[in-house]
């Protein structure tokens, strides 16, 4: 916007909030126009204010810097930047650009106006913490601590090539530097003891500072605390040291959650003191990412409600692999993965192993594989690759005992003829476990997901048997017409293969593992059947036929059934004989 245009909005400005802004004179930055002035803030703070107009005004707002950065306020950061609004939730009309800086104006001056240690101030920092603290730090360790019901309690920290990991024990520590962050054992790294110390619910914040003194945080903790926390702390104000280095954490509860920031305390003293006594103390302030399973659930999405869930899952191709990585996510954490496949080349555009997978690891099995990529992309993952006998899935069922240790069988072979064999064992055994069946349809029609052994109505069996005849047929429901073969292949029947997409896989694993979530969370208790429909356009254009049931759905995104059992099924029958 020309420069004239926006020298009459800071009049109109002027005139309106009976203000006076005028140009800076010393702004060299020619992109950005700068006007200065005071304003009164609580009815008797007069505080220098600056609006900055950017080269892209009205398309973005203009900024609003707060000339004294000394002071800690709200929504300032360091720079004495304001943070006005989340310009990715907000329209902003064009057409009206003196609205935009009234608009703008009037939310500085409200959030300058938040006094230090009101209520209203203690939420917004706390609603902002990490930003604020993230400015006024010195220092930086990572946390694997599950902090959830920890009152006071001292963790060792180690560091290693210059990062600091705090955990339940130093050998943890060590194992995560090496094995997630890919640091190699140093011989010049140290061990060093923090406190966690839990501060008392709806406690003020302590007041930020850039510099800290250590009566501050010392008096901050005393005052905010339970009787038994306090009773502790002072256990550690009464130990004499000379010359040490201590770190403190404080644990701050939230309704959204925990958080976490700390000190790095340097004692120094001629002679041993108390903790308590020391006056030459160094407070850094200290920055902790969280990495523990809790915080990094909590921040994607998951349910802690899984962790403790085994998972056996059957086939590790395309739809296995997005499966066991989208549980990962999910909150899960013990999985048993059992593939006999080699992961090939010509597999990777559809298979979420890169094809760089192959170079970290001494085997090729797609479930060795996966192990490592899931191992070393989730820290808390805990992967079996199930690599005893020839790994066949032939092999394993022939002990059914094995299925009595998950919580849930998933199976994406892809091959029916196995998965009505493991329906068979299950029902027959009284094993019950919740078995979920999944696999794609080829040219993108579609993709079905068929959970079985949650209830004794129906089984897998029933979806493969004739109602009228009671043989084994097809799927029943299937979106294509039955004796079509769909495999192709390029260089021989080694590389035949169903033609689908990486987007028919992920389609259908999305799918399967919220069923697979919901089974685990105990919010699903019946059998179904759980199909997406695609195009049909492809596999016409092969001069392939769909069946009845894709034609007669095909205007939905998504179909389910409930009741399909069959009064036909044998193993129905047989379970039905066992009741009696």
């Amino acid at each position: 916007m020309e420069k004239e245009k926006i020298d009459d909005i800071i009049k109109m400005l002027n005139s309106k909030f009976s203000v006076h802004f005028q140009e800076s004179v010393d702004n060299k930055n020619v992109k950005h126009l700068e006007y200065r002035g005071i304003v009164l803030i609580n009815d008797n703070d007069n505080i220098p204010l600056t609006i900055s107009f950017g080269e892209h005004f009205p398309l973005a707002l203009p900024e609003f810097v707060v000339e004294n950065k000394e002071k800690f306020r709200a929504h300032v950061g360091s720079d004495g930047k304001i943070c006005l609004l989340d310009t990715s939730s907000i329209l902003i009309d064009q057409d009206m650009p003196e609205q935009i800086v009234f608009d703008c104006y009037q939310q500085a001056i409200k959030i300058l106006n938040i006094a230090q240690g009101s209520k209203e101030y203690n939420n917004e920092v706390i609603r902002e913490f990490e930003s604020y603290w993230t400015s006024v730090v010195n220092k930086k360790a990572y946390s694997s601590v599950d902090i959830e019901t920890v009152s006071y309690r001292e963790y060792p920290m180690v560091c290693m090539n210059g990062i600091s990991m705090i955990s339940e024990t130093s050998d943890d520590a060590k194992a995560i530097l090496i094995n997630t962050f890919g640091l190699k054992q140093d011989e010049d790294g140290f061990e060093k003891k923090c406190i966690f110390i839990r501060i008392r619910d709806e406690s003020p914040i302590i007041p930020l500072s850039k510099q800290f003194k250590w009566n501050t945080v010392r008096k901050y903790i005393m005052n905010n605390t339970s009787a038994s926390v306090k009773r502790k702390f002072q256990s550690f104000l009464d130990l004499k040291v000379k010359n040490a280095v201590r770190f403190v954490l404080l644990i701050y509860p939230t309704p959204q959650g925990q958080i976490l920031f700390g000190f790095r305390l340097q004692f120094s003293s001629q002679r041993y003191c108390k903790i308590e006594n020391l006056s030459n103390c160094k407070v850094e302030n200290l920055l902790i990412k969280r990495i523990d399973y809790q915080y990094l659930l909590m921040r994607g999405g998951g349910s802690n409600t899984l962790k403790e869930k085994n998972v056996l899952l059957l086939g590790g191709g395309s739809v296995g692999g997005y499966i066991a990585s989208n549980l990962c996510q999910s909150g899960v954490t013990n999985i048993d993965i059992l593939d006999n496949d080699i992961f090939m080349p010509d597999n990777m555009h559809r298979h979420i192993l890169g094809f760089d997978a192959m170079k970290y690891s001494n085997s090729q099995y797609k479930s060795d594989l996966l192990k490592n990529m899931l191992e070393s992309q989730y820290p808390y993952a805990d992967i079996d690759s199930l690599g005893f006998e020839d790994r066949s899935v032939e092999n394993f069922i022939r002990r059914h005992d094995r299925f009595k240790k998950y919580d849930i069988i998933v199976s994406a072979l892809g091959e029916p003829t196995i998965n009505l064999e493991i329906n068979r064992l299950l029902i027959e055994n009284k094993i019950q476990i919740p078995f979920v069946c999944c696999f794609n349809e080829p040219y993108g029609i579609g993709g079905h997901i068929i959970v079985t052994n949650l209830e004794q109505t129906s089984c897998l069996r029933c979806l493969y048997t004739d109602i009228i005849s009671g043989d084994l047929v097809p799927f029943r429901g299937s979106f294509v017409m039955p004796e079509q073969n769909f495999k192709k292949n390029i260089s021989g029947c080694r590389s035949a293969f169903v033609p689908y997409s990486c987007l028919d896989s992920q389609q259908t694993a999305i799918y399967a593992t919220r069923k697979i979530v919901e089974i685990l969370a105990m919010k699903l208790s019946k059998n179904g059947v759980y199909s997406w429909l695609g195009d049909c356009a492809s596999l016409q254009a092969n001069s392939f036929q769909a069946s009845q049931r894709y034609i007669r759905n095909r205007e939905y995104a998504y179909i389910q059934e409930e009741a399909f059992a069959n009064k036909n099924c044998k193993v129905c029958k047989v379970r039905e004989k066992e009741c009696i």
